[in-house]
């Protein structure tokens, strides 16, 4: 996801101290952003597995992808607002450049697909900050899913294992961002329904650093929510 034009007042802090230092560790949601991208991530995974052919091979890659908004206050950061924003990875000619000259060379091949990968509108990125500072909220962070795609998924696609954990790329572009809540969904197929895993992340000096991710108990049942949290 591009870093957006705008700046939010976390980013700048960020940037003032040497990455966030002072910040909250912990990220609470609030009922409705979790149920929405919940919702949003099982509805995508149950597509993929509906998209299987013959060889048992699904066409649909599962993808789900927003951004967090919500107030950073004492020692906690709370999420209230979720927006889904278009996704331009496949048909905006610069961002298509800059996988084929920057990132499909670092990080791999995989990235010279369109379909893989998530790159922000950043119209709309504008226009949700915008809608949602009428609220009192801010722009903290973004949140996407991650499929067991290394098992479900073509036979060439299955090097990289995928989990809650931030990929090389996830990495990269949470550091260009600089936003303080990055949050990973892990879905994968279990026996008799999905089981999900969720973890929370932000720039480190070197590497991503963990953050604690608190969901409602509704929510922890109703989706089967593991949460491998840093304490």
């Amino acid at each position: 996801m591009r870093e957006p034009a705008a700046t939010t007042a976390a980013q700048r802090e960020a940037g003032d101290t040497g990455l966030f230092e002072g910040l909250p560790t912990t990220v609470r949601f609030e009922h409705e952003p979790a149920q929405v991208f919940a919702e949003n991530a099982a509805r995508e995974y149950r597509m993929c597995l509906d998209s299987c052919g013959p060889d048992g091979v699904p066409t649909h890659r599962p993808r789900a992808q927003a951004l967090l908004f919500g107030q950073i206050r004492n020692a906690e950061t709370t999420i209230s607002g979720i927006e889904f924003v278009a996704n331009v990875r496949g048909s905006d000619e610069t961002v298509i450049a800059e996988f084929e000259a920057t990132i499909a060379p670092r990080f791999g091949e995989a990235y010279l697909n369109p379909e893989r990968g998530f790159w922000c509108d950043e119209d709309a990125v504008r226009r949700a900050i915008m809608r949602r500072a009428e609220e009192g909220l801010e722009l903290l962070g973004s949140i996407h899913s991650h499929p067991d795609w290394h098992r479900i998924g073509p036979a060439h696609e299955r090097r990289m294992p995928l989990s809650e954990h931030p990929t090389q790329m996830d990495e990269y572009l949470f550091g260009r961002s600089l936003w303080p809540v990055n949050v990973i969904w892990y879905v994968s197929g279990g026996d008799d329904r999905l089981t999900h895993r969720v973890a929370g992340w932000r720039p480190g000096a070197t590497r991503c650093d963990r953050l604690d991710v608190e969901l409602p108990r509704t929510i922890l049942d109703e989706y089967r929510v593991e949460l491998p949290n840093a304490g």
